[in-house]
Formats: structure tokens, C-alpha cells, sequence
């Protein structure tokens, strides 16, 4: 089977990795993919083709066209000329969607899959198409949804995400790091991913004497954090906080931490290997990973929108106890190593994918396509009004 995969953003994040990942490990389940970004997303610095490339696979690039038809119009010949079957868009932003609802799939010619790897599915995702999600929780909320839905956890390939001391060496001594390190592998973006990096940075006043906090990635929010890991390490006299930027492969990073702090894909690959991990959610909230801990987090995908008061105090209180028991992180680190090779392997995982891509090519038809049709319409008219100067209100029920 001949699959076309639509990345959200060639940008290095753990949905993308993810999707090269089963495009990847798929062939062995009969799947061929072709990986296909939007040119404009390529970051400065490493990208997702470097990691592409380091995976044996290429990313084919395009520039978008700005209308969705154009768009449509493009991906559409982009899948006949590599005569794809099917089309899968990864993520629910990115710009895949829509240009393929209207291009490839138009009027449920031929089938297409949506993933959406968020912690919540937005309701402008279309209800009649095939759909992945990689939260269990999703899949009570979604049950009443009319198309087939599954949850695939999002892999982690466990061969190669696994506990390796020496290149966790190499690491410390190419960015010349001593002592107990917590290491943060993330997007470094306002949207979710910040604010629980600096209250990371925040800590690390209260942690200063006995570890250092590594921040690798990088986005849009990458200066301010570095401008606030710059003003704790003035206040604390030494360099507690380092930001190294994005690694194109940073599994180094992993294998040279003591205790990993993360959310989502991050924290899977923590477990992966067999690092302590304390989960982070986006607004502050924070828990160690541990056996009473462990089904509910897995459940909710590592991550929480849970809101917490004292949030880097909750967060020291944690950490502190962890740094100062070796044999209690040894422990730690070997039940999550246990728990990822069982729970979220990236072979697994991909032979789920390669089943639910049959079963989307014989239940995507002109009927689903149409049942899609009225969010749609509903897009074009509020598109007129505002061109005629027409106050309309959006789907939210913003003026606009």
C-alpha cells in the first residue's frame, strides 16, 4: 500500500518525529510512505530532514500555494505522480487537511487519515474521516464519533531509544557538564511548552547546589527563555542553566541525564531510556513517574492542563528527594524502561497503523465526504461576508 504522509511541520517536534518514525518501521507491514512537508517549515539548524536522513527516508518539500483549492490542487498531483492510495495528515495544524478534504479526497473519491496527537481534538477537525489519536482518554470522549477512530500511542523506538552510557559521556564532556543533570527535550514555543520549562528554570534557584538543568530545542519562545535562564544563573553564581539548542538527534541528551522532566513524546522516549522522569503540564502542574502513577499518566499521553498553585515549589519538592537517592532513580529508571518496551513500542505501533490504513480505504466514500461538506460551506460564506466588510462571527463565537 502506497501512502502519501502530509508532516504538519518540518520543524523537529514529537509528532513529526513520530510520523517518520512509522513510515519508517510500516514497510515491514506492507507501507510504502512518502514523507511530503511544506518547504516554509524547514527551521534554521537542524530540521526533521536531518533526522529523515539519519532514518534512511526522504521528505520530498513543496511550496504551498495560499488558497486551500490551489493547495488541494497540488498535494493531490504530488499523490498521483507517486500513485498513492492513500493520503494520512499528521497533526491539526500544519495546512495538510483541508487541501486534501478538497483535493486528493474530493467528493470521497479516494480515502484519507487524520492523526492528531494534541491532547484535545478540536472541533473543527471533520467527524466523518478516518481519525488517530494517541491520548486514551480521547477515545471515551470520541466514542459517539461517527467514522472509525483507534488509538495508537505515540511510538518510541525502543532499539533505538534505549539506556547508552557512553554516548551519554560524549554528551557531558562535548558541552563540558559535571554533577547531576536534568535535562528538558522540548519545542521551546509560548504554546504549551514554556511555561513548564520556566518553571524548570525557576527551580533551579532552589536546586542550584546539586544539579544543573540542560534545555535542548528551540522556537518561538526560545529568547525569553534563555533571557530567564541567563537571570537565574547571575542570581545563583554559576551556570545552573544551560540552553544548548536543537539537536537533530538528542538522544545523547537523554542518556546523559539523571532525571528527564517532560511531557508527551519527550517523556515517552525518557522511559524508553530508562531515565527518572517527573511529567510537566502546560500550566505548571508536575508528577514523578512511578508505579502508582504510571497507568493514569500513560492515559493521559504524560501531560496534564491541570493548573497548580506554587507550582516550582511542587516541583523542587520532587526533584530534591530524587537527586539525593541514586539507588531510588536506578530503580525508577529500570520500571520505565520495563514499562515503555511494553506499553508503546514503535513495532507495535506500526503494525496497528498499517491495519487501520485498510481499514480507511474501504470506509472513506462519497457519503462520509459529503457528511463533512456543511462545516465547509459554512468557511467559504464567513470568507464572502468579511471580503464584503460583513461583521461575522467565527466558530467560536468571536466577532470578526
Amino acid at each position: 500500500m502506497r501512502v502519501l504522509v502530509h508532516l504538519n511541520s518540518l520543524e523537529l517536534g514529537g509528532t513529526q518525529i513520530n510520523a517518520v518514525d512509522f513510515a519508517v518501521a510500516a514497510r515491514a507491514f506492507g507501507v510504502d510512505s512518502i514523507l511530503l512537508g511544506a518547504r516554509d517549515t524547514v527551521p534554521a539548524g537542524p530540521s526533521l530532514l536531518d533526522f529523515a536522513e539519519r532514518r534512511g527516508i526522504a521528505i520530498e518539500t513543496y511550496e504551498p500555494k495560499t488558497s486551500i483549492l490551489a493547495r488541494g490542487r497540488q498535494v493531490r498531483e504530488i499523490a498521483k505522480r507517486h500513485r498513492a492510495e492513500l493520503v494520512h495528515v499528521y497533526g491539526s495544524w500544519g495546512g495538510g487537511a483541508r487541501p486534501t478534504y478538497w483535493g486528493f479526497a474530493c467528493i470521497g473519491r479516494r480515502p484519507w487519515v487524520q492523526t492528531v496527537y494534541e491532547m484535545e481534538v478540536s472541533p473543527k477537525i471533520k467527524r466523518h474521516m478516518p481519525l488517530v489519536v494517541g491520548t486514551g482518554y480521547l477515545i471515551d470522549d470520541l466514542r459517539d464519533r461517527p467514522a472509525p477512530t483507534i488509538l495508537i500511542s505515540p511510538p518510541v523506538d525502543t532499539d533505538a531509544d534505549r539506556p547508552d552510557v557512553a554516548s551519554g559521556e560524549v554528551f557531558r564532556t562535548e558541552y563540558d557538564l559535571e554533577g547531576d543533570l536534568l535535562v528538558i527535550v522540548s519545542r521551546l514555543d509560548a504554546s504549551m511548552k514554556s511555561l513548564p520549562i520556566g518553571v524548570a528554570i525557576e527551580a533551579m534557584r532552589d536546586l542550584a547546589d546539586v544539579a544543573t538543568l540542560v534545555v535542548v530545542g528551540t522556537g518561538d519562545d526560545a529568547p525569553r527563555l534563555r533571557a530567564m535562564a541567563a537571570r537565574v544563573n547571575e542570581s545563583v553564581g554559576r551556570a545552573a542553566v544551560r540552553c544548548i539548542g536543537a539537536m537533530a538527534d538528542p538522544r545523547p541528551a537523554y542518556a546523559a541525564s539523571d532525571i528527564m522532566l517532560g511531557m508527551g513524546g519527550s517523556a515517552a522516549r525518557s522511559l524508553a531510556a530508562g531515565k527518572p522522569l517527573v511529567v510537566q503540564g502546560e500550566a505548571g502542574w508536575s508528577q514523578l513517574f512511578e508505579e502508582s502513577t504510571a497507568e493514569t499518566l500513560a492515559r493521559n499521553s504524560y501531560w496534564s492542563a491541570e493548573e497548580v498553585v506554587a507550582a516550582v515549589e511542587r516541583l523542587v519538592g520532587i526533584v530534591r528527594p530524587l537527586l539525593e537517592d541514586p539507588s531510588r532513580r536506578s530503580e525508577l529508571g529500570d520500571f520505565g524502561r520495563r514499562f515503555a518496551v511494553a506499553r508503546f513500542g514503535l513495532t507495535a505501533m506500526s503494525h496497528r497503523l498499517a491495519d487501520f490504513y485498510r481499514v480507511a480505504a474501504t470506509s472513506y466514500g462519497a457519503r462520509r465526504w459529503v457528511a463533512d461538506l456543511a462545516p465547509e460551506i459554512g468557511i467559504m460564506l464567513r470568507k464572502v461576508a468579511r471580503r464584503a466588510g460583513l461583521h461575522v462571527a467565527d466558530d467560536d463565537g468571536v466577532s470578526s
